[in-house]
């Protein structure tokens, strides 16, 4: 499964950004572009569509192992309507995202969220099982140097997320409830 999530959303976001060069609606004959230069900019991928939020019901947070050897800790505050995660936050080595929107079309199997050129990769889920399943990857959109040509990318800043059952189990645990005194009553 984890395999097929990492081929299955950079796809999606390749898919998202060909389906945006198929679509102008000419038919005529096509024009050649010059061949980029140093100085010339590639086009930035297109941003994914995200769905509106105006409020949350719930919220439950997630802590995730990312990296090769599991030891990256990375937090996920998922916001619901209903049952469904609409928003979600991401805490990576002491820094916040800022409200990431749920990415609408992403399929059965992923989760992604979006805001501000950042964006989480998630397995789906919902409520129910969000404290369950794994995650994916933070990626950050950033201007870089590609074969000498300037282009905006999406840059893993971390992979391999997976469920950290035991901190996941920490995060959630209810704040504990003062005991009923057996004991004497201070005056």
């Amino acid at each position: 499964m984890k395999s097929n999530l990492k081929l299955i959303v950079p796809a999606v976001l390749i898919a998202t950004a060909l389906s945006a060069c198929g679509s102008s609606g000419s038919k005529s004959k096509p024009e050649t572009a010059p061949t980029p230069t140093a100085q010339q900019s590639a086009p930035a991928p297109e941003t994914p569509k995200t769905m509106e939020v105006n409020n949350i019901e719930r919220t439950k947070e997630v802590a995730y192992k990312c990296g090769p050897n599991g030891t990256d800790p990375l937090n996920v505050m998922y916001g619901f309507q209903g049952d469904e995660p609409v928003i979600a936050q991401v805490k990576y080595q002491g820094q916040l995202t800022p409200g990431l929107s749920r990415i609408v079309g992403t399929g059965n199997d992923v989760n992604g969220f979006w805001g501000e050129g950042v964006a989480w990769i998630a397995n789906r889920a919902n409520y129910a099982n969000i404290d369950k399943v794994d995650g994916n990857m933070l990626t950050i959109r950033q201007q870089t140097v590609v074969n000498g040509q300037n282009q905006v990318v999406d840059n893993i800043i971390t992979k391999s997320c997976v469920l950290d059952q035991t901190a996941t189990a920490q995060l959630n645990k209810a704040p504990a409830k003062p005991a009923k005194g057996k004991g004497k009553a201070k005056k």
